[in-house]
């Protein structure tokens, strides 16, 4: 019988690994029964940052730039050494863009990609390439092109990342299908949470509750956000905003003691995924004005939970929204754009109640299972 694995860089079971979103797919996809396990490929191990630092080492004595690490071929075939053995004859996932050589070239291995983004995009549109040597990032474009032709086929978590595979690498549109992804709750708290839940309205006397999440506040755009969210209640517009995942401390003084904000900080989903669920459910309208995402996964929480979004129309985060229950807005509009949105949902209380029943009613399509549901037709083929 043939075991599928799923596998990036670090461990697949621990709910913090990328977001948990590893673990979640693996979650549902075993409830599913088309993911048999996790593989740990952890590199927190001192072993790792020594290795890490005599690689750079080595890198700038050969003349060229240090950084890059986790994309040369001597860091994967140490990460899949321990493994390799065990993929044989089996099926993998893989959530990194790279393979090392000797699984691309084992023809034993079914080989598989679920990616955000292909390295080129990261490379061009994260600010990564400054950093590097250009050496580094040619060569890792190279493998990523092999494992991509090596493959199955190539998974996406958005049409954008799709395109990129097709476009930017040339692989066969056949090959490529981009199947939008989940929220990042565990079922038995989304469960529990949706048993107990009560339609929001958004009668009069009450503000319009905003939340935030994400853990990178500038590329996630909070200040963006705060600074939206302070014209709109100085023009009149009752709005609260709560902010989860950022430390104050660590954003510009003017946006710190803002009325109406509320700093949650870090949220652990491990010890305390009732309470992270609580904290956005609470609210109306789930906010990320992210100056760069590929398919940001806190906007599929805002959905499963059934919030409008406002979000920038940047990357493929617009294709993780609910259609009629969200508000895109164009990656450079101005703080009093994004003001007159905060303002016209306040005020409009009919299109707003609106949108959070348009957004309820789709909910679970937010859940890893329907995820699991799209990708297991192509698994089982």
């Amino acid at each position: 019988m043939v075991t599928t694995f799923i596998a990036g860089i670090g461990d697949s079971n621990c709910p913090t690994t990328w977001s948990g979103t590893p673990f979640h797919l693996l979650e549902a996809g075993r409830a599913a029964g088309i993911f048999d396990v996790g593989l740990d490929l952890s590199v927190e191990r001192k072993t790792w940052t020594v290795r890490r630092a005599l690689w750079n080492l080595s890198t700038c004595l050969r003349g060229r730039r240090y950084g890059g690490y986790q994309y040369s071929t001597s860091f994967l075939e140490r990460l899949y050494a321990p493994v390799h053995e065990r993929l044989r004859g089996n099926r993998i996932v893989n959530w990194f863009q790279l393979y090392p050589p000797s699984i691309v070239e084992n023809p034993s291995i079914d080989k598989w990609f679920y990616i955000d983004m292909t390295l080129r995009q990261l490379f061009e549109r994260f600010g990564v390439c400054p950093a590097m040597d250009r050496r580094t990032i040619r060569c890792a474009l190279e493998r990523e092109l092999e494992g991509y032709h090596s493959a199955t086929a190539i998974l996406t978590l958005s049409q954008w990342a799709a395109r990129s595979v097709v476009e930017e690498y040339g692989i066969s549109p056949s090959r490529v299908h981009a199947i939008i992804p989940g929220a990042n709750i565990s079922q038995p708290v989304y469960s529990r949470w949706a048993d107990s839940s009560l339609y929001r309205d958004f009668k009069p006397g009450r503000p319009l509750k905003l939340v935030f999440a994400g853990k990178y506040w500038q590329r996630k755009g909070l200040d963006r956000l705060l600074e939206a969210f302070r014209i709109a209640r100085a023009s009149g517009a009752d709005l609260s905003l709560r902010v989860i995942g950022v430390d104050r401390n660590t954003i510009p003084h003017g946006y710190r003691n803002l009325e109406a904000v509320e700093w949650l900080g870090f949220i652990d989903k491990r010890t305390n995924s009732e309470a992270f669920v609580k904290a956005i459910a609470e609210c109306d309208v789930g906010c990320l004005l992210s100056r760069a995402d590929a398919s940001p996964i806190a906007v599929r929480e805002f959905a499963a939970l059934g919030l409008i979004t406002v979000c920038t129309d940047v990357g493929g985060a617009s294709e993780m929204t609910v259609p009629d229950a969200s508000v895109l807005v164009p990656l450079d509009a101005s703080d009093e754009t994004v003001s007159a949105i905060l303002v016209n949902l306040y005020k409009d209380r009919e299109g707003t109640e609106r949108m959070l029943r348009r957004s309820s009613d789709l909910r679970r399509d937010a859940l890893w299972e329907s995820t699991v549901c799209k990708l297991q037709k192509h698994l089982q083929r």
